[in-house]
């Protein structure tokens, strides 16, 4: 019998260390078990607690101050760099327009002069200037005198003008004193 035992331990030996070779040579420790194991050795005073980092109303308070800080210069900034864009783009336009307008007062004044020939070539051929271009004329240039002193009021050659047209009104003011003609109004 001893025998069988022998036969049967060493069968049990064998089927032990074939179940112990087919088991991992390292295993990873589940959650729970690392869970535990660090409970208990802090209990035993082995192992010291993590500092739990909480932000009190200082930092807070700071945290608070640096974001408006931080929008209020963004704010600043593109302000400061908006106004600057928009005021050189006023300054662009205004001298474009100040061209274009320049520009557009010497064509006019062009046609003004040759429409002013050509009223005087007509008068040369007709024998006078018809009345309704004269006036035309007249009250043009009294106009554009008077546009002339509100943009330069210290200009000469504008205010000569304007004094010359006071000087006719006040003439023929005096005119139709001394001739009083009768008006008839037709309706």
């Amino acid at each position: 019998m001893s025998n069988e035992f022998e036969h049967n331990d060493r069968e049990w030996e064998e089927r032990l260390a074939a179940m112990a070779n087919a088991l991992p040579k390292e295993r990873e420790a589940g959650r729970l078990l690392e869970e535990r194991t660090v409970a208990a050795l802090r209990r035993r005073g082995l192992l010291k607690r993590k500092p739990v980092r909480r932000f009190g109303p200082a930092w807070l308070a700071g945290s608070v101050a640096a974001s408006i800080a931080l929008f209020a210069s963004g704010v600043v900034v593109g302000q400061m760099l908006g106004a600057r864009t928009a005021t050189n783009t006023a300054i662009a336009l205004s001298q474009n327009d100040a061209q274009m307008t320049a520009a557009q007062v010497q064509r006019a004044g062009s046609a003004y002069v040759n429409a002013l020939q050509a009223l005087a070539q007509m008068s040369d051929s007709t024998a006078g200037v018809p009345a309704q271009g004269r006036e035309v004329a007249l009250t043009a240039l009294h106009a554009a005198a008077n546009e002339v002193i509100r943009m330069v009021p210290n200009d000469p050659i504008a205010a000569e003008i304007l004094r010359g047209f006071e000087r006719a009104r006040q003439q023929q003011a005096l005119q139709q004193q001394r001739d009083p003609q009768r008006q008839i109004i037709w309706f």
